[in-house]
């Protein structure tokens, strides 16, 4: 059974979903075929390195997105392990980011939202270390710098500011007016280096223009396109499902895990804002998106109580993301 299978916490499973995840990436890796970004879209400072070095190659490109979808699905099963969001240990989340992200077809190609999932992760992971800490001065100032270096290499990500704050009044109900502070400065600090350098370099028109093509390229991702239509509005299906699940057993759960999931429920509520409000907002939105709903879908997976209907869930997901390879 594939649910029973994606929730063992056995030491072999380490091997095993990353062999899934070249599974449903075989296609790509056999007929490469590189991202076709619009104007600016791959010129962010930070991503224009990354782009210089695989821009030849659709196949390097394949592989580094592969490589970093692997590698995040690894860092989700740590988050879990680390604040036990859910109360058991399972790989389910990493199987379960893998499978969401590999539907979009698009990006089993390198894209900038691929760095800055991660250095949001990352921010996450210095956020929720905060908890039952006195001191959290550190962790303020170093989650505004890795919201801000993701922000560099996807422009977008610039919107999850609020989410600093809200973060850390969700988390330390009484954190001061210093550690406001420290997030804000840590979140300047790396876009003045980088104001610096362009306008050091006499090409500050370069980079205002890099900016304002990101932000008013209009992106139309739904329409036209019956099968990611069904495959978007079955995962909405999951989150409300999931969500309802777990609103029933909120009080069962504990403090902190309460807190990290409101957290993540403001995750995806600015992505789902940026989706309806920002025209530039692409399919790539999916890649944050898949953070907070592996652990929402995963704790309605393993703590349903007719486990029947975990496996008929995941296989139609399963079975969906296969067929989306091939149409």
């Amino acid at each position: 059974m594939l649910l029973k299978t994606f929730k063992l916490n056995q030491p072999y499973f380490i091997l095993l979903f990353p062999l899934v995840a070249v599974g449903l990436w075989i296609k790509s890796l056999m007929f490469p075929v590189g991202f076709e970004f619009f104007q600016a879209e791959n010129a962010m400072p930070l991503y224009q390195p990354i782009q210089f070095l695989i821009s030849s190659s659709p196949l390097a490109s394949n592989l580094a997105a592969l490589s970093l979808t692997i590698l995040l699905s690894f860092l989700i099963l740590k988050l879990n392990v680390q604040y036990s969001f859910i109360k058991v240990r399972t790989f389910l989340p990493s199987s379960l980011f893998i499978l969401i992200t590999s539907g979009m077809n698009d990006f089993h190609a390198m894209h900038p939202v691929y760095p800055a999932a991660l250095f949001l992760i990352l921010t996450i992971d210095r956020m929720f270390d905060t908890h039952d800490k006195e001191s959290i001065h550190s962790n303020a100032f170093d989650s505004g710098i890795f919201l801000a270096i993701g922000s560099l290499f996807y422009l977008h990500l610039v919107f999850f500011f609020p989410f600093l704050w809200i973060g850390f009044i969700i988390l330390k109900p009484n954190v001061n007016w210093r550690e406001y502070i420290l997030t804000t400065l840590g979140f300047l600090l790396p876009w003045l280096a980088v104001i610096a350098f362009y306008a050091g370099t006499n090409r500050t028109d370069e980079f205002i223009q890099t900016l304002q093509s990101n932000i008013t390229f209009h992106q139309d991702f739904l329409r036209h396109n019956l099968p990611n239509q069904i495959y978007i509005g079955y995962l909405i299906l999951l989150t409300a499902i999931g969500s309802i699940f777990l609103i029933g057993q909120y009080d069962g759960k504990k403090i902190s895990s309460r807190r990290y999931f409101k957290a993540f429920f403001w995750i995806f509520l600015i992505s789902i804002t940026m989706i309806v409000a920002d025209q530039s907002v692409s399919q790539e939105i999916v890649m944050i998106l898949a953070i907070p709903l592996t652990y929402l879908i995963s704790n309605y997976l393993i703590f349903m109580k007719r486990q029947i209907w975990g496996e008929v869930f995941l296989y139609i997901l399963t079975a969906g993301v296969i067929y989306l390879q091939f149409v």
